[in-house]
């Protein structure tokens, strides 16, 4: 009966240390991985706290039935930001856009950016939505 009784203790301590090997290790894991996307998580916080756009004008070119609506939008924050990484909404419809003809992708604080958007309709009160990368945007309201 002793040596039975040593063997399953035997048994049972190298049961526990392998579990204890294993579980140490899938914490450690997930802790590293926690870490990680908490850092993540501030870096994306604090670009958004830099991030400020304000659409200071439009105009309107009317063609027939249609229009092309011309914008500035000047970046307001301390985050350098992507030009070509916007969303525009008219109306809360996404429309594409394109960029004038001398802007570059990269958007400097304190400068501002050209973006055109052709083939709109409707005549009367509009609301436009500029979305930069950042989940950060401003509203403009516009009349034709």
């Amino acid at each position: 009966m002793g040596f039975e009784t040593s063997v399953v203790l035997t048994i049972f301590f190298v049961s526990v240390m392998i579990m204890a090997t294993m579980s140490y290790t899938t914490i450690s894991s997930s802790n590293d991985l926690l870490s990680s996307s908490a850092d993540e998580h501030y870096s994306l916080i604090n670009k958004k706290l830099h991030t400020d756009v304000q659409i200071v004008g439009s105009s309107a070119i009317i063609h027939n039935s249609t229009y092309q609506l011309s914008l500035e939008v000047l970046n307001t924050g301390s985050e350098t930001l992507r030009s070509d990484e916007l969303e525009v909404l008219v109306d809360g419809v996404y429309k594409p856009y394109s960029l004038a003809a001398n802007a570059t992708t990269t958007w400097t604080p304190q400068t501002s950016v050209a973006l055109n958007i052709y083939d709109l309709s409707g005549f009367g009160d509009h609301r436009l939505k500029v979305v930069t990368e950042n989940g950060i945007c401003d509203y403009y309201s516009y009349n034709i």
